[in-house]
């Protein structure tokens, strides 16, 4: 996937004259009679046309740059309307009316016209529950999913650019088929069936590919998280925003409706229909769908993404479905989507077109539980990566387009040339931070060079197998040198994969190394982000030296159980001294052994996943983890006994147009005695990155709890009051609102095991901060403004700061 996403940059190719075109339809926006000879023109040129007797009209701007449409007419309101330069684009317009005066005439369209779609639409929202075919008691299909992704708007002189060499002859396979020169870089195919049961489903997939990667598992997993559209639910996430369907069951609230005409669609008599959104700028959608006139069903549906819709980096997303009629219940037969992608507006872009084929359809009332494969919504089955071409061509709904099959033709050919070796390494550095030499991989360059208080200037290199080595065994080592504490840090660790899906590891370590207690792992220590972003001196550190063996495994219901046994020697480099009666100095070490054992659940979980490593992209359900660990005495050297139990749930929570809710949550307790450095210490962030999870203006160490009750909760408007403002509208920026906060008591009882720091509190009562931020400057960016809510004491930071974030969202 790495190697993938970078050569969508590396090859990037622009657009050779392409030409906007724009069709459509006008209507009346009270009555939706269809309004003819209607003004539209580009605006900036003399190039326009008029409306038809149907309010037709088609508009093309041959070689001029046109960025708008005008339309106007006599009783109407203006409209002004952005376009998509080089994209042929399909736009409904209903006009507002207004009263014209003419001197002693006043001309007024007739306001008493009613709407026939709109009883209409309302009688096709009350079938809903007999017509959606997720509400099927029991049903089982094959399908056939392709993916092809292009880079269009790519600088005209890039393919005549020597910097190309030996790569040049790419150029020569541009595709033109979808109305827009484009480079096609990649490929992907998924075969299998999907099962339903009421809540209950499972797609198992029987083959999958991809160009560029090992296998294809990635790219279904990411398409069945972000593309799963059913227009029967009222709102539906899709590139993960909710957007409000044209079926909504009050539709006429969000949508005007206009009936085109009556007329078969697959020898089916249905209503043809045109939809577009009441307001600008909501998430909603325009297009046109074909209803069944015998069963007020969705027979077929063609619609895009509305016009100033808030969705990052998506200059236009178009789908298509299409619904057949079988044993007298509608199912889904035909799927395509396609999206236009782009960084920023006007620049090169990626286009992708996603066909999915549904055949050989089955109904029940139930499925026997034989027939499951897997308790999860995904299951991939033994060979699925390794299908030959021979069995693809069995397997395909419908032939392999030539541009997909000139793709795979033309991605083999190029990971065959020996430049590309070259090539894929120097994408590998600037992705992943690693030099790839065969076996070996050195670096990451981020961790070379890093300071704080205690080593001064500290350079470090590691050195980690890579693919080429194994594919099961993951080996990792580093070393590392600080120049004021003149001391050697070094580590080496390895991981066993026994089974991918689900996931069955084994891990184990042995580190000497500085680490910040209190930390959480939001920044390891030794990355040179963390000592460039540090707000105070880095000088609670301690050294800690660790050995631990763990393993991991997942059930296939999204349970997932993990046990670890571990060694600590922690020893003080800082300010922080382990004062206890038998070492007064405090500089002796604090040494433990613990047991963890650790069950999460996270229903229908994903992951985008490597050979070794993975990154989830997460659950619609509530993640929920506990956690218990044991501080065992007198293993090597352990003097400690002491108990930690907590439990930690987080999620997102979908509030349709309002937005979303995320939350995290954990409670949790110390029984027997432990060091105080040891217990609960209140997450907390030095630097000048808002982290979600810590408390932002809080120190290091500053408060202890020996039970505590901690949680955050963000709303995040999604542009629902920003968007509306007038003047700032147009930047698509984000509001967020959140609190944070913790409940604690401290037992004294953990303070006659070492005495408590002069840096540390034990917490008795609460602790919160609220935050007020703005998301999606310049669509990576956020700035947050926390606030303490809670009383300050002397000695503590300002009550107030202001942190920057990063993200990427859609």
């Amino acid at each position: 996937m790495r190697t993938f996403l970078a050569l969508l940059l590396g090859f990037s190719v622009v657009l050779a004259a392409a030409q906007t075109s724009v069709s459509g339809r006008v209507f009346d926006g009270e009555s939706g009679e269809a309004l003819p000879f209607v003004n539209v023109s580009f605006a900036g040129s003399n190039l326009g046309t008029m409306t038809d007797l149907d309010g037709m009209y088609a508009l093309e701007a041959g070689d001029e740059r046109v960025t708008r449409m005008v339309l106007s007419s006599l009783g109407y309101q203006s409209q002004t309307i952005p376009l998509q330069r080089g994209v042929p684009q399909v736009i409904n317009v209903a006009l507002e009316a207004r009263s014209v005066d003419l001197e002693a005439a006043v001309v007024r369209p007739d306001k008493k016209a009613v709407n026939p779609a709109k009883p209409l639409m309302q009688r096709v929202a009350e079938a809903k529950p007999q017509n959606d075919p997720a509400r099927l008691p029991a049903l089982n299909h094959t399908f056939y999913d392709v993916q092809e992704v292009a880079i269009n708007d790519y600088p005209e002189r890039w393919p005549e650019r020597r910097w190309w060499g030996p790569f040049s002859w790419v150029w020569d396979h541009l595709d033109s088929t979808q109305n827009r020169v484009a480079l096609p870089l990649f490929v992907t195919e998924v075969s299998g069936t999907l099962r339903t049961e009421g809540r209950r489903r499972e797609k198992r997939i029987e083959a999958a590919r991809a160009t560029w990667m090992k296998n294809g598992e990635n790219t279904s997993s990411v398409q069945s998280e972000f593309l799963d559209i059913n227009l029967y639910e009222n709102q539906m996430l899709l590139l993960d925003r909710a957007f409000t369907s044209p079926l909504h069951d009050r539709g006429n609230v969000h949508y005007r409706y206009y009936i085109l005409d009556t007329l078969d669609h697959g020898n089916r008599p249905c209503f043809h229909l045109a939809f577009v959104p009441r307001r600008r700028g909501e998430l909603t959608f325009e297009g046109e769908m074909w209803i069944d006139t015998l069963t007020l069903g969705l027979r077929h549906v063609e619609a895009k993404i509305s016009e100033g819709a808030n969705v990052n980096f998506v200059r236009n997303y178009a789908w298509s479905q299409t619904y057949e009629l079988h044993e007298g219940r509608w199912v889904l037969g035909r799927e395509e989507n396609l999206a236009d992608v782009s960084l920023r507006e006007g620049g090169m872009g990626i286009y992708s077109h996603q066909t999915v084929v549904n055949t050989t359809f089955e109904l029940a009332e139930a499925w026997p539980d034989s027939v499951w494969s897997s308790a999860r919504d995904m299951s991939f089955a033994k060979g699925s990566n390794d299908v030959l071409e021979e069995e693809w061509q069995a397997l395909r709904a419908e032939p392999l387009a030539e541009r997909a099959a000139t793709t795979y033709w033309m991605v083999d050919t190029i990971q065959r040339m020996p430049q590309y070796k070259f090539l894929e390494g120097f994408l590998m550095l600037a992705g992943t931070g690693y030099i790839v030499k065969g076996p070996l991989e050195f670096g990451p360059y981020f961790r070379a060079y890093s300071t704080n208080a205690i080593e001064g200037q500290r350079y470090s290199l590691g050195v980690q197998t890579s693919n080429d080595f194994s594919r099961k065994v993951w080996l990792r080592t580093f070393g590392a040198y600080g120049t004021l504490d003149q001391r050697w840090k070094y580590g080496a660790s390895a991981e066993w994969i026994l089974n991918k899906s689900p996931r069955t590891e084994i891990f184990a370590e042995h580190t000497r190394d500085i680490d910040q207690l209190g930390m959480m792992g939001f920044f390891d220590q030794g990355n040179g982000l963390n000592s460039a972003l540090q707000l105070d001196s880095m000088d609670r550190l301690s050294e800690i030296t660790r050995t631990e063996i763990s393993m991991l495994h997942e059930f296939g219901s999204g349970w997932g159980q993990s046990v670890e046994i571990r060694h600590r020697s922690v020893a003080p480099r800082g300010e922080v001294l382990f004062v206890r009666e038998n070492d007064p100095t405090g500089t002796s070490p604090l040494v433990t052994a613990e047991l963890t054992l650790q069950t999460r659940y996270a229903r229908n979980e994903k992951f985008v996943s490597g050979a070794f490593e993975r990154v989830s992209l997460g659950s619609k359900w509530p993640v929920l983890t506990g956690t218990v660990t044991l501080g065992i005495p007198h293993i090597a050297g352990s003097e400690f006994n002491y108990q930690r139990w907590s439990f930690d749930a987080e999620g997102t929570q979908r509030l349709g147009p309002l937005g979303r809710l995320e939350w995290w949550s954990q409670a949790g307790m110390y029984t027997g005695r432990a060091p105080v450095v040891l217990t609960e210490l209140q997450p907390a962030n030095e630097t000048a990155l808002s982290i979600n999870e810590a408390f932002n203006l809080l120190r290091f160490m500053e408060f202890a709890s020996d039970r505590w009750a901690r949680g955050c909760v963000e709303w995040h408007g999604e542009g629902l009051l920003l968007g509306r403002l007038p003047v700032i509208k147009n930047l698509h920026l984000r509001e967020v609102v959140g609190i944070k906060g913790v409940i604690s008591s401290w037992d004294p009882r953990h303070e006659t095991v070492t005495a408590m720091p002069a840096t540390t509190t034990g917490l008795n009562g609460a602790y919160a901060e609220a935050v007020f931020g703005v998301e999606n400057l310049f669509r990576v960016f956020r700035i947050d403004v926390h606030r303490r809510v809670t009383e300050s004491v002397p000695g503590m930071r300002e009550p107030w700061g202001v942190r920057l974030g990063l993200g990427f969202e859609l």
